[in-house]
């Protein structure tokens, strides 16, 4: 078998750039470069800290405050929504689903 033979039948015995191997490829390299980006967004991130701290305490305040608000938001949820729920019968709350009975 010469060359030329041996080259055309290895392309066609298996995934090549144009079947599965070339797409699982594809995806393989574009998720490799999202995270590249993510890493160079956090480099950044972590230079502008470092540059100015400044910015660090205005980020944490805001995290902070919106972790209050969450907070506060889940506390106020678990204190008065699931007890004065006015869909609530007596076969339990009532979550927003229609429940039919199927004979």
């Amino acid at each position: 078998m010469d060359d030329a033979q041996k080259d055309d039948s290895d392309k066609s015995a298996g995934p090549g750039a144009d079947g599965l191997g070339g797409v699982a490829v594809e995806q393989f390299q574009r998720a490799a470069l999202d995270a590249v980006r993510a890493a160079r967004a956090l480099l950044d991130a972590a230079e502008s800290v470092i540059e100015e701290p400044a910015a660090l305490e205005a980020m944490v305040k805001t995290l902070t405050s919106v972790a209050k608000s969450a907070a506060d938001a889940v506390s106020g949820f678990m204190a008065t929504g699931a007890a004065a729920d006015p869909g609530a019968t007596d076969d339990g709350p009532h979550d927003g689903f229609e429940r039919i009975s199927v004979d």
